[in-house]
């Protein structure tokens, strides 16, 4: 029994109320606080409950210590958990729930240890973890904890690209807002803008458009201004798909303006970003230069070398589509030079060098280029843009009178567009 649970228990056998025992201590509310455990007496207060209930005060001193231990090691775990030291933060979680008190909050420490276990990659232990959360909030009726466990299962589902599995967590908690007692505008915000996000992944854009909306309504008066700027993103997103570019330049900016007043810089460059390739689908290419050369001096000023690398690549398509071939090939040097071998990120820049080496009349640079952006497609298990470029390396081959390779690289493609539907849960 909890050090709660053996002062009601004691109470109940002397005849007393609530009333009674904290006479002269404490108001009834707080003994009912107390045998809750959502409370923790004073030593003082303490040693005069156990006077009156005629017990020696060692029968509740062990108790008492217990909580404050493990209160005080979960308030740790959370500190090492929001520094990014999963690692630590795990370990202590994982002793907390070895010997938990009565007293312990298991939704609070579960909930904290899957997202140790997400964090670091442990998907599957991570599922455990929020699946006995679900448990626990249904056994409790606490509607709040049902919906984040949800969404993190959604999240998890979504980082191992099952991106089915993710729709159906998070409409599962969709479901569930009218049995909210009253409203979480950011815990429903960021399941809509996670479903949003989903839809516009899978290029389902009108899908995504709702979603964003419907997370926005959540969101207009509250003051979570970071989670209103990723709904501006993803309605900007959104809407340039859709080809409607004056709506999808108002909410970029929008964005851009919210996190650079948050001091959140990084995130204000990534959307200053997506503005200048916006601006270049439009045809403005002289803005978009701009805005690219914005992000290359802030990125490059702040450090972020991968995300400086990766907007060489941006430039190197808009010099693709302008067919200004040698000065793509020179931006698609300077992005992969900044880039780790072998990363995600050089892939689709080996393919943008592929296909101006091909327009340049370098055919056997161009097909080299092409199989190294196919390996590292494959590697890093990105279907949908394998096969595209087993597509373009299809003709690659056909231009130098390889038929057996071309035909090879149609049968490739057709199967990595299969998989990728199947993984995306639209064709069984």
């Amino acid at each position: 029994m909890s050090l709660g649970q053996k002062i009601r228990e004691l109470r109940i056998a002397k005849g007393l109320t609530q009333s009674d025992l904290g006479s002269g201590l404490v108001t009834p509310s707080m003994i009912s606080q107390i045998e809750s455990d959502k409370a923790n007496p004073s030593y003082k207060v303490l040693e005069a409950i156990a006077e009156k209930l005629e017990t020696p005060l060692e029968h509740f001193l062990a108790d008492i210590q217990t909580q404050l231990e493990q209160t005080s090691a979960h308030k740790v775990a959370k500190a090492l958990l929001s520094s990014r030291n999963y690692e630590r933060a795990t370990g202590l979680l994982e002793s907390l729930l070895d010997k938990p008190a009565p007293n312990l909050n298991l939704i609070d420490v579960k909930s904290d240890l899957g997202d140790c276990y997400m964090n670091l990659g442990d998907y599957e232990r991570a599922i455990a973890e929020f699946q006995d959360v679900l448990e626990i909030a249904k056994e409790k009726e606490n509607t709040p904890a049902l919906l984040t466990a949800l969404n993190k299962l959604g999240v998890i589902e979504q980082k191992r690209q099952k991106y089915h599995r993710a729709i159906y967590q998070w409409r599962k908690a969709y479901e569930l807002f009218d049995d909210l007692p009253h409203s979480e505008p950011y815990l429903q915000s960021q399941i809509l803008t996670n479903l949003g996000t989903i839809h516009y992944q899978l290029g389902e854009f009108q899908d995504a458009l709702g979603y964003y909306n419907a997370a926005y309504k959540f969101l207009s008066k509250s003051n979570h201004f970071e989670q209103i700027g990723f709904t501006y993103l993803g309605l900007g997103l959104s809407y340039k798909k859709i080809q409607e570019f004056e709506k999808a330049a108002e909410y970029s900016q929008y964005a851009i303006a919210i996190f650079e007043s948050l001091k959140n810089m990084k995130l204000a460059i990534d959307v200053k970003r997506n503005y200048g390739i916006l601006k270049c689908e439009e045809g403005q290419i002289e803005e978009a230069l701009a805005l690219f050369d914005a992000c290359l001096e802030e990125y490059t000023r702040h450090n972020y070398l991968t995300d400086a690398a990766s907007v060489h690549g941006e430039v190197a398509r808009l010099r693709l589509k302008e067919r200004q071939f040698d000065l793509c090939r020179e931006s698609c040097r300077e992005a992969l030079a900044g880039l780790p071998s072998g990363s995600r990120e050089a892939a689709p820049i080996l393919r943008t060098l592929a296909i101006a080496e091909d327009e340049s009349g370098n055919l056997d640079e161009a097909v080299r280029q092409m199989e190294a952006a196919r390996d590292l497609f494959r590697e890093h298990h990105l279907l949908g843009e394998l096969a595209e470029t087993y597509s373009l390396l299809g003709d690659l081959y056909q231009k130098q009178g390889d038929f057996a390779k071309a035909n090879t690289c149609l049968q490739e493609m057709k199967k990595a567009l299969t998989d990728n539907l199947k993984e995306r849960g639209i064709i069984l």
